[in-house]
């Protein structure tokens, strides 16, 4: 009984012992499921934070890619960009809202950074004369590197120089006191004449009898006055024509059609009072087109030009001014003639004369017939709107049609590209060989096997000489992109009519480009003008 009784124990423990083990074991998986869900959510959010951070990282390093690659591309870009300086000895010329203002403007717009001479530079704009101080800079210019002034030119801006040419445009002066009794003899002729003393060195202008002038100074000469002038409205004033030399031996000259400077005397010229200056000198407050009643509105309400607000009152008065501007050509291309050999003669100190232009203004008066007299060419003439707000169009778009015109906008010209070849390359892509043969029918025949037969053969590719062949391609890029400037010399032409009358006064290159010119002329009537 005992026993079954400890038997019956033995086993009721068992059960117990059974039954806490299964309660044990559910408890166990109970708590290792728990366990297991925890460990695979903690390796869960243990990955998707891994996840993060890496997409995070990846981000980071492509934007800090993007952030160098910008960098780079921003520095090539401006490394690649054409480098210009500006140089003067009297002026402020480098503050950008200065003097220069739209100079600086204008060569921004089209791509250039402002630069120093210490840096591989591309233009120099020079508002002195630059030839004495800056010599050891550009007597070794590379063939990329262009100034805006050529030397000897102040054969033509030297207003003494200039007023002392022999011309029929120019009014009689006389240097004092070298040529003291040649004016005196001249006065003593022209008793009505009257004379205005200048000053070489600056723009003092004084109206004077012969009585009143310093014969003896150093300093000064006179010139006669242009009597009974044209008047706009009773005031007296100026025109200045923006002229562009871009060659000489061949010479090419052009003169910018797209507008004309006029200013007038702020003071009607009658009753005239030879001690009123603002009667008859044009000064720095001189009266605006804008200002005189009848050109305020053809140029302000219809937005016209001065030159053709100027002409339409012209013709209002029964006058063609066509025959004046025909003039104003023939006078500045005068000029240019005239002095073109101490133009030559000065480039002689340089190794090429390809890396010069030069701009400058005319400035002419006319009288009541129209008659045109040319007074002055200024070597570094006013670009600066400060004083007249509503120049700035016009001194911009002259600058923008200059640099286009000689090749400081082109791409091309001023890449500096070190690969010789390839450079050739995009120059024939604008200019090549078949762009300047002219005269087929005489190459194919006289001047097929002599070059001497003719003049003209010297312009066959056989013939042609290299410097001539380099220069006149190019004026086939001025022509290409010449914009609002019109060819002032070579003159305009006539389909297939050439005489030796009009060019036998020329030299051998001038000569020569003539002939090209026709030959050009004869094949394309928009090379005629």
């Amino acid at each position: 009984m005992e026993r079954k009784m400890d038997e019956m124990i033995t086993d009721t423990s068992t059960d117990e012992k059974e039954k806490n083990n299964n309660d044990n074991n559910g408890e166990t998986d109970f708590i290792h499921g728990i366990c297991r869900q925890k460990y695979y959510e903690g390796n869960y959010n243990m990955f998707l934070l891994i996840f993060i951070i890496a997409v995070s990282i990846g981000v980071i390093v492509q934007n800090l890619k993007l952030d160098n690659s910008n960098k780079n591309f921003t520095k090539d870009y401006k490394t690649d960009r054409r480098k210009y300086w500006v140089y003067s000895a009297y002026n402020d010329v480098e503050n950008k809202n200065g003097l220069l203002k739209h100079v600086h403007l204008v060569l921004e717009r089209i791509g250039y950074e402002k630069s120093s001479n210490t840096t591989p530079w591309s233009l120099l704009w020079s508002h002195d004369y630059p030839f004495r101080v800056l010599y050891p800079n550009l007597h070794r210019l590379k063939p990329n590197q262009m100034v805006n002034h050529f030397p000897g030119t102040g054969f033509i801006t030297n207003k003494v120089d200039l007023a002392t040419s022999n011309s029929k445009y120019i009014p009689k002066a006389f240097k004092l006191p070298a040529n003291k009794n040649e004016f005196l003899q001249y006065a003593s002729k022209n008793k009505d004449a009257l004379f205005l003393e200048k000053h070489n060195q600056h723009r003092g202008v004084f109206l004077k009898n012969v009585s009143e002038i310093d014969l003896s100074s150093g300093e000064s000469f006179v010139q006669e006055y242009v009597q009974k002038p044209f008047l706009v409205d009773g005031h007296k004033f100026d025109i200045g024509v923006y002229v562009v030399l871009t060659s000489v031996n061949p010479l090419r000259v052009y003169y910018y059609k797209g507008d004309v400077l006029f200013r007038y005397c702020p003071a009607k010229y009658y009753p005239f009072d030879p001690k009123v200056l603002d009667k008859y000198v044009v000064g720095d407050d001189y009266l605006p087109t804008w200002e005189v009643p009848s050109l305020a509105h053809p140029y302000t309400a219809l937005g016209f030009t001065m030159k053709e607000a100027f002409d339409t009152y012209v013709r209002s008065k029964g006058k063609d001014p066509a025959v004046m501007w025909t003039e104003v050509e023939s006078a500045i291309s005068e000029v240019f003639l005239n002095k073109e050999h101490h133009i030559i003669e000065a480039l002689n100190n340089y190794p090429s004369g390809d890396n010069f232009f030069e701009m400058m203004r005319f400035d002419l008066v006319v009288d009541e017939d129209l008659k045109v007299y040319l007074l002055e060419a200024n070597m570094s003439p006013n670009l600066s709107s400060a004083h007249y707000p509503p120049n700035q169009l016009l001194y911009e778009q002259v600058l923008f049609n200059l640099f286009s015109l000689v090749g400081v906008a082109s791409y091309i010209n001023g890449r500096g590209n070190t690969d010789l070849r390839e450079q050739t390359q995009a120059e024939n892509m604008v200019s090549a060989q078949k762009n300047i043969a002219v005269w087929s029918d005489e190459c194919s025949t006289k001047c097929r096997d002599r070059c001497e037969a003719s003049p003209i053969c010297n312009l066959c590719r056989p013939c042609l000489g290299a410097k001539l062949r380099k220069n006149l391609l190019q004026a086939h890029r001025e022509f290409l992109h010449k914009g609002d400037f019109k060819r002032l010399f070579p003159p305009e032409m006539t389909q297939k009519q050439v005489t030796t009358e009009q060019f036998t006064s020329l030299n051998k290159m001038n000569q020569l480009q003539y002939l090209w010119y026709q030959g050009k002329c004869n094949i394309d009537i928009t090379w005629c003008k």
